[in-house]
């Protein structure tokens, strides 16, 4: 029987749902490969937040086509960490791998996630420590306990004899929202969790970076500038353009958004990738936005110096 590894990674953003591509490929019955499990992660409110530890279970995925809860029996499990992870720590890429096992070859058309919510915590800058109990806490409302989270998946992600390596992408930036985000009346110091991650294959995806300073393209370097990267026609408005990852820049300026999906789901006409870069807090400094960004698959896109005037 042939094996080979296959590398899961956790980390950031869109959707709950399973998208799944009509030319994903059916498994064989006859192979077996090897399936690791890594973790990576999108940004978040830095300003606030010091830790963001998020207790993993165990990861599984299904070659099923039949990816529905009724057919759970179908999906076979890829790790089970058992273990709480600093998520925050996990930029630009980075990632922690949870673990690797021997599954048939194929394609993968779902990945799941479960978390222990109890275990998870959220630690401000402060020193505070927020959990389900406490005051500021986590309003995990109907995800408390141990829910299933569901990756969404854009394109297909083949397990071949030479094994893969598979990323999920957890948006903390997304799964955590100021209560503020739902109610601008609200006081509440907390945060609500609304899960968001994808699933792709590491070697269809790419990754863009760039730099952004204040001013000038000499400009001193913007530290946790916010930025935002979208699909859609610049020529529309932005709540009509899907936000397909975040990130943020580091001392020097430099930011990178890491496993960006390349699928031809996204090669619609008059479609593209758009970086929308905010300022931090109290800088002074305006907003700017980046139109016609190129993304290739295994490759790198360098946009340059991205200007906030």
């Amino acid at each position: 029987m042939t094996r080979a590894p296959v590398v899961l990674l956790i980390g950031a953003v869109v959707a709950m749902s399973t998208v799944t591509c009509s030319d994903l490929l059916p498994p064989p019955a006859d192979a077996a490969t090897m399936t690791h499990t890594l973790l990576t992660d999108s940004p978040f409110p830095y300003d606030r937040v010091a830790r963001v530890d998020l207790y993993v279970v165990s990861v599984s995925a299904s070659l099923a086509a039949d990816t529905s809860a009724a057919a759970s029996a179908d999906f076979v499990t890829l790790a089970t960490p058992n273990r709480r992870i600093n998520v925050l720590a996990l930029q630009a890429g980075a990632t922690d791998e949870l673990g690797a096992v021997n599954i048939p070859k194929g394609a993968i058309k779902a990945v799941r996630m479960v978390i222990d919510t109890d275990s998870s915590t959220i630690t401000l800058a402060n020193g505070a420590v927020l959990t389900g109990n406490s005051t500021p806490g986590i309003h995990w409302q109907s995800s408390a306990g141990r829910p299933v989270l569901n990756a969404q998946i854009y394109d297909q992600i083949v397990v071949p004899d030479s094994g893969a390596t598979v990323v999920i992408d957890y948006d903390v930036g997304k799964a955590f929202i100021p209560p503020q985000d739902v109610d601008p009346t609200s006081t509440d110091q907390g945060f609500i969790f609304s899960p968001v991650l994808r699933a792709m294959d590491k070697k269809r995806s790419s990754s863009i970076t760039g730099t952004v300073r204040a001013h000038t393209s000499t400009g001193t370097p913007v530290l946790n500038a916010s930025l935002r990267l979208y699909l859609g026609n610049p020529n529309n408005a932005e709540n009509t353009w899907s936000t397909i990852a975040t990130a943020k820049s580091d001392a020097n300026g430099v930011f990178r958004f890491a496993y960006i999906p390349v699928s031809s789901f996204f090669k619609q006409p008059g479609v593209g990738y758009i970086v929308a870069a905010d300022p931090p807090t109290g800088s002074g400094l305006a907003r700017q936005i980046v139109i016609n960004v190129t993304a290739t698959a295994s490759g790198e896109t360098t946009i340059g110096t991205v200007i906030l005037p």
